[in-house]
């Protein structure tokens, strides 16, 4: 029996990476430039490693547009972190960037106490985990990569019956049009960032995307009516070192509902909650929740 191919297909490794506190500090709100910092500095050591999944862009000539294969998810907003506190964060692999996934739990391994925050405050490794099976990559000194396996977001392809939708913004939405931040987002600009999103991955890390349905799905996407809107515009700046200036970095926070026949579109929200969607995704931005119901 012939099965119809998946509308999109896309490996990932979830890493879950946790360091425990070892002097009381506080730390800004929001920390995915932090612990994109802290993950660059240590895989330095790895130098192919680092040029292909820290410098990938620049390799493809830096332009704007050239996504990265990798996404770090910081953990939620602790101004305070006490002595003994976890502090856990994911890093996800994408596409062809899992090869090197030994030599960053290694990178890591080996650099074993980091300084975070402005003051550089002593973090320290207690160990790695596959993010979603929870199974212990580097675990009291011993490396087990046989747990490091691949997940793919073809699993998510499947329509499921939904007629109603909550999508709730966990990390600032950052979608820019014509050079401006989008501040009114409806569900057509949701499901053309994440098809377009997972088009660009695919074509530079591999896995596959079928156009013809997600240019469908995008011409559907203007049918679903909104039936709430509750964002707000979360100003926020970060300190480039690269660039010696601070840079802004506001985008949406919040919830939309939506509702009408939105089972074509479960495949793609489910695939956006895992590689998110808008820019600085790289850094945790764009990261969403969704809840649905049938009405």
């Amino acid at each position: 029996m012939n099965r119809q191919a998946p509308v999109f297909s896309l490996e990932y490794l979830p890493l879950l990476i946790r360091l425990e506190c070892k002097e009381t500090t506080r730390l800004p709100a929001f920390l995915g430039s932090t612990l994109h910092g802290v993950t660059g500095w240590a895989l330095t050591r790895h130098s192919e490693s680092y040029r292909y999944i820290f410098e990938n862009r620049r390799w493809g000539g830096a332009a704007q547009d050239i996504v990265n294969p990798y996404i770090i998810e910081p953990p939620r907003p602790k101004p305070v972190y006490d002595k003994g506190d976890a502090l856990c964060f994911k890093l996800i692999l994408i596409g062809d960037a899992v090869r090197y996934a030994k030599d960053i739990a290694t990178s890591l391994t080996q650099a074993q106490t980091f300084g975070i925050g402005a003051e550089r405050k002593a973090f320290e490794l207690t160990d790695i985990f596959h993010a979603d099976q929870y199974g212990p990559i580097w675990k009291q000194g011993q490396f087990e990569m046989n747990a490091a396996t691949t997940e793919n977001i073809a699993v998510h392809a499947l329509q499921e019956q939904a007629s109603w939708c909550s999508v709730h913004m966990v990390t600032p939405v950052r979608i820019r049009r014509g050079g401006a931040l989008v501040q009114t987002i409806d569900f057509p600009t949701i499901i053309r960032s994440i098809t377009k999103r997972i088009q660009l991955l695919t074509e530079r890390y591999g896995g596959s995307i079928n156009t013809d349905v997600a240019m469908k799905v995008c011409e559907w996407a203007n049918e679903i009516s909104p039936t709430s809107s509750g964002l707000y515009l979360n100003e926020m700046h970060r300190y480039s070192n690269r660039k010696k200036e601070s840079i802004d970095w506001s985008g949406m926070l919040g919830s939309l509902t939506f509702k009408g026949e939105l089972s074509p579109f479960i495949p793609w929200l489910n695939a956006a909650r895992i590689l998110h969607i808008g820019r600085n995704a790289t850094f945790g931005c764009g990261q969403i929740d969704l809840v649905y119901r049938s009405m």
